[in-house]
C-alpha cells in the first residue's frame, strides 16, 4: 500500500572520551566507542571549517531535504521542520502512522513499507521517483525500540526488530554512495547501549565508520528541551567525514527546566470517553481529546494517590511536577492528577511536546495510544536538528 501527498545510562560505566587534540589533525579517523568501559563523548567538538549553507527552495517550500525512516507519528520530523529541514519522503510500516503523517504533512510523499525487507536501492528508487533531482542532505529516523527497551520483559536475542538497526545502516551507506548525504540521525532507547546489546551497537558503528561516518552518541532528557516530561532517549548522529572532516558536533541536553503537568494540562475541558459510536463532533476542544472509560474500581475507591509512581498500570501524575515518561502497556496511559481517569490522547500529546492545535493523530484509540507513546518529542527533534545545522554550517534564513 502506498499513500502519497502527505545522562543517564549509556552503558553502565560508559562515558564519552573526547580527545580534541587528536581531532585537530585530519585525516586521522575519529572513533568514539560506546560499550563496556569504553567511552562516548556527547560534547565532542572541533573547530568548524565549513562554509555557511542556506536552505534551498523546493517548489513553494524552503528547507534542507531529508529522508525519514520509521517515521511514526512524525514527532522527530516536526522538530526537524521547525529547525529548517524538509522531509521529502517518509516511510513507516504502520498504516495508522502513515495516515497520521500524510494528513499532517500533505506536502511529503508518505509510503507504507516494511523496511525490514526492502532493499536500500528500492528506497533510492522511491526517492528519485517522487523527489526527482532533489538531493537529500540526510536521513532521520528511529527504528522500533522494543527489542532494546528495559520495559520489555520478553526481550529475546532473535527478535527481528533488532536487525532493523542494520537495515538502517545499509540504507545510510546506500544513500551516501548515491547522494553523498551529510548526516544521519538515529533515535532509540538508552537500553541499546546496555551490555546485553553493546555488540549490536558496535557492529552498527563499525558499518557507519566503514562508509566514512563519524558517530557521536548521547543520552538526552527531552525535559531539558522544554516538554513537561522526563524522557531519556539515545540520540546517535553520524557526520560524513569525507565532506566535513572537521565538523564540530555538540550533542548536549537543552537549557530549559521542564514545565509541570499543571503548566500544560490545567484548565482543559474534560475529554470524551472512547466508544464505538463516538461522534467526532462530540469531542471537546481537539479531536484527540478522548480517553478510556475508567472501569477499574481504583478510580472510585480512593486507592489512587496523586504522584504515585509505583507499578506500571496506575502511575498517577502530580500537578506540580513533570510527567513520568509517557508510555503505554495494555493500551493504557498514565492516570490524571485528579485520579478519576486516565489521560486523554490529546493530553499525552501535549506532554510529549506536540503543538496545541493543528496536529492530529489518526487510527483506532489503541493505535493512537501507541503512536503518542512511541513518538519523539518534537522539541527534542528540533534541538537535535539545530545542533546538526550548527555543526555543518547550515544557516536558516527564514522565520
Amino acid at each position: 500500500m502506498m499513500l502519497l501527498s502527505q545522562s543517564a545510562l549509556l552503558c553502565k560505566e560508559a562515558r564519552m572520551r573526547g580527545d580534541e587534540n587528536a581531532m585537530a589533525a585530519p585525516p586521522k579517523r575519529v572513533r568514539r566507542r560506546v560499550c563496556g568501559t569504553r567511552n562516548i563523548d556527547p560534547d565532542f567538538t572541533t573547530n568548524l571549517e565549513s562554509s555557511e549553507t542556506t536552505p534551498p527552495a523546493i517548489g513553494s517550500r524552503i528547507g534542507w531535504p531529508v529522508l525519514s525512516l520509521f517515521s511514526g507519528a512524525g514527532g522527530l520530523d516536526l522538530g526537524f521542520q521547525t529547525a529548517g529541514f524538509l522531509p521529502m519522503l517518509a516511510i513507516d510500516i504502520n498504516p495508522a502512522a502513515v495516515e497520521t503523517y500524510q494528513i499532517n504533512n500533505p506536502g511529503t510523499t508518505t509510503v507504507a513499507m516494511d523496511l525490514s525487507t526492502t532493499p536500500p536501492l528500492d528506497i533510492v528508487d522511491l526517492w528519485e521517483q517522487h523527489c526527482g533531482d532533489i538531493t537529500p542532505t540526510g536521513i532521520i529516523g528511529g527504528p522500533p525500540c522494543q527489542g532494546y527497551s528495559p520495559s520489555n520483559v520478553h526481550q529475546t536475542d532473535d527478535d527481528p526488530r533488532r536487525r532493523l538497526l542494520f537495515n538502517y545502516a545499509d540504507t545510510v551507506a546506500t544513500f551516501k554512495d548515491r547522494f553523498e548525504i551529510d548526516f544521519f540521525v538515529l533515535e532509540n532507547v538508552p537500553g541499546l547501549l546496555h551490555k546485553r546489546h553493546c555488540a549490536l551497537f558496535d557492529e552498527f558503528e563499525n558499518q557507519c565508520d566503514d562508509v566514512s561516518f563519524d558517530v557521536v552518541a548521547a543520552t538526552l532528557d527531552a525535559g531539558t528541551f522544554g516538554i513537561a516530561q522526563h524522557r531519556e532517549r539515545l540520540v546517535v548522529v553520524g557526520i560524513n567525514r569525507d565532506r566535513y572532516p572537521l565538523a564540530g558536533l555538540r550533542l548536549s541536553e537543552g537549557d530549559k527546566d521542564p514545565p509541570t503537568v499543571a503548566d500544560v494540562l490545567e484548565g482543559l475541558p474534560e475529554p470524551a470517553f472512547c466508544a464505538r459510536d463516538l461522534d467526532l463532533s462530540a469531542i471537546p476542544y481537539h479531536q484527540n481529546h478522548v480517553t478510556m472509560v475508567p472501569r477499574s474500581k481504583k478510580f472510585a475507591d480512593g486507592s489512587l494517590k496523586r504522584g504515585n509512581s509505583k507499578g506500571l498500570s496506575f502511575k498517577v501524575l502530580a500537578w506540580d511536577a513533570p510527567s513520568y515518561t509517557v508510555a503505554y502497556g495494555h493500551n493504557e496511559v498514565h492516570v490524571h492528577p485528579e485520579c478519576h481517569r486516565r489521560l486523554s490522547i490529546y493530553e499525552a500529546m501535549l506532554l510529549q511536546g506536540f503543538p496545541q492545535h493543528g496536529y492530529h493523530l489518526h487510527g483506532t484509540f489503541t493505535e493512537q495510544v501507541q503512536l503518542v507513546s512511541n513518538a519523539v518529542p518534537p522539541p527534542l527533534g528540533e534541538g537535535i536538528a539545530n545542533a546538526i545545522a550548527k555543526s555543518l554550517g547550515y544557516r536558516k534564513t527564514y522565520p
